[in-house]
């Protein structure tokens, strides 16, 4: 079967981007959850990568700003290589790797450079933590990313929807390209089910209508919405999808990938983002998470600035 999982990272900030990441993994059969717990479990053991010790967990779980993105760093360049991806770099994937969005990151001059170009680990680095990945017989076919900025998360407001709205249908668009990309490669060419899942997204428990909208061609059966889980069928297409939204469904280890890589993500536009906006500060400028108290002392120390370069403020500032 096809596995899709989807998580996203800066959904709370006001400065920098939403990043929602969703990984694709073909699968042996149509295992149950606990039995897909336990294929996904050496993910979640200490690797050696290069010479970082890693392991797949919730970014918030592994990630600390103070050890810096070496860790995370040596897990995206072992993906990259497990999807025999060709790119030397972040900068080099972006074209592919969030393809959407390209345009609008190299249109923003503070996330069209992430930071100092760093490449991905060797294949030599990696091949050790991937040889104990790959004896799990699970593989990671592929990997996509919505960046999503400020001027686009106010013009989706702008047009009455909020923030929630933005989250689910840009996620459930992201699972519905990955589906549509690897279902049409031969290894899928017969597979009868695609399984799907996401950490639930805040406090929504209702999901058939922007599955509905987003899958049109599919009839939306709700299977169960309660305060753990929302999980429905979707039937049609010449195949079953089913699509869970799960509380801490980032302790899933599909889910936490997906979660590192868009944390990984989200750290390297901030950090270009920081860069340009310290470049042209007259003094010493203290760097921002994005966060809202903190973005509103970043603003207000950088208002001078804002006024000299004539940065519209809605390209800049999330409204919501």
């Amino acid at each position: 079967m096809l596995l899709i999982a989807t998580d996203e990272a800066g959904y709370g900030p006001k400065l920098g981007p939403l990043i929602i990441t969703g990984t694709a993994w073909e699968v042996q059969g149509h295992p149950d959850r606990e039995s897909l717990e336990a294929l996904f479990e050496p993910l979640r053991e200490r690797n050696l990568c290069g010479e970082n010790s890693v392991v797949v967990d919730d970014s918030k779980a592994v990630f600390k700003p103070s050890s810096g993105l070496a860790g995370l760093h040596a897990v995206m360049s072992a993906c990259m290589h497990w999807c025999k991806r060709p790119e030397d770099s972040l900068v080099d994937a972006l074209p592919w790797l969030a393809a959407e969005d390209f345009d609008s990151i190299t249109s923003t001059p503070w996330l069209s450079t992430q930071g100092e170009d760093l490449p991905w680990l060797t294949r030599e680095q990696t091949s050790q933590c991937l040889q104990n990945w790959q004896a799990t017989g699970l593989r990671l076919v592929g990997f996509a990313c919505r960046v999503i900025t400020a001027k686009e998360f106010n013009d989706f407001c702008a047009r009455g929807a909020n923030k929630a709205d933005l989250l689910s249908q840009t996620t459930l668009n992201l699972v519905k390209k990955l589906a549509e990309r690897h279902q049409a490669e031969a290894e899928f060419a017969d597979c009868e089910f695609t399984d799907v899942y996401c950490d639930r997204h805040g406090g929504r428990r209702y999901y058939a209508g922007v599955l509905q909208h987003v899958f049109s061609d599919r009839v939306v059966q709700v299977d169960a919405e309660t305060a753990k889980e929302s999980s429905y069928q979707l039937v049609g297409a010449g195949s079953r999808l089913s699509v869970r939204f799960t509380v801490k469904g980032d302790r899933f280890t599909p889910v936490a990938l997906a979660s590192m890589q868009a944390k990984y993500l989200r750290e390297r536009c901030m950090q270009a983002f920081n860069q340009y906006f310290a470049k042209r500060y007259t003094g010493e400028l203290t760097p921002t998470a994005g966060y809202p108290v903190d973005a509103d002392r970043f603003l207000l120390s950088i208002a001078e600035l804002i006024e000299r370069e004539q940065i519209k403020r809605e390209t800049l500032v999330r409204a919501r």
